[in-house]
């Protein structure tokens, strides 16, 4: 059990840098309006799914964190978080590389996520009426990270560092917790979710889109664990695939008075995972 708990932490600790690099960023856009104005037109601007897309890639479910971050702050419209959450890896791509059986289907993994990234990002961008942060100021008092300006960021390096440090602390705990509760469960229950998987059939992908929405890092190992070991087809992994963000719904559904926005792009996220498994399972069939 205790390799669980060691899990958490090097998951947790993984992804801390590079919150604490968007953070940073965040500060620095704070007191640099130029910087800022450049930044929120491109996270708003035309190509910000395609850059979703290309970011979300990278196997690293730090990204994905930072994209909620964002969208909560009303950086991001929900098309273009949804790119970023379609197109997450996380840990299931450094696997299929290492694996020789699987090395063939890699490239399929990363078309099928981008393009399906893509289309929905900009798909969804057009019904997506909520205003950003288009005067280039913070969020409103809802925001993930906001706080009040003050004469803070002219009192030196600790000045700047404070609240990125503070908050890439905050959500740290956050995520070691997470990880360890989800850690727990998947502990105990991990042989009989194989075993009832494997009896699914066709309906894998219904199921294999529930494991992905899993906030930990394990889901993505699990779902591509049971691909390597024949359990589920490529459609099925592509369905858990798509619907894992990694920790990044956690951080979502940590906010306040943002219950049923977040419950859209929870739905969401089970619904284009699932859809993308039954569509690959019905071209095998052709």
């Amino acid at each position: 059990m205790a390799e669980v708990f060691l899990d958490a932490l090097k998951d947790s600790s993984i992804a801390a840098p590079f919150l604490l690099a968007i953070y940073l960023l965040i500060e620095f856009l704070e007191s640099n309006a130029n910087a800022k104005r450049r930044t929120v037109k491109l996270l708003n601007g035309k190509l910000a799914p395609l850059v979703a897309s290309g970011v979300g890639l990278v196997p690293q479910c730090g990204f994905s964190v930072m994209a909620a971050d964002l969208y909560c702050q009303r950086y991001l419209k929900l098309g273009t978080l949804v790119a970023f959450f379609v197109a997450t890896s996380d840990e299931a791509l450094p696997i299929l590389l290492t694996n020789v059986k699987t090395l063939p289907v890699v490239w399929i993994v990363l078309l099928v996520k981008a393009v399906y990234a893509i289309c929905l990002g900009y798909f969804i961008n057009l019904f997506d009426k909520r205003p950003l942060a288009v005067d280039y100021e913070l969020a409103d008092e809802h925001g993930c990270c906001h706080h009040e300006m003050s004469d803070e960021h002219k009192r030196g390096f600790w000045g700047f560092v404070k609240h990125p440090l503070l908050h890439t602390l905050k959500i740290f705990v956050y995520i070691f917790v997470i990880n360890a509760v989800f850690g727990l469960l998947l502990y105990y229950f991990e042989q009989p979710i194989l075993d009832f998987t494997a009896r699914l059939g066709a309906a894998q992908s219904l199921f294999t889109a529930l494991i992905g929405l899993v906030p930990n890092c394990a889901s993505s190992v699990i779902l591509t664990g049971m691909y390597v070991d024949g359990i589920v087809g490529l459609p099925a992994l592509l369905a858990g695939l798509v619907s894992n963000s990694g920790i990044a719904l956690a951080i979502l559904f940590k906010q306040k008075g943002t219950l049923k926005r977040n419950l859209l792009v929870l739905a969401l996220m089970y619904c284009l995972g699932a859809l993308c498994g039954i569509v690959g399972w019905l071209f095998t069939l052709i």
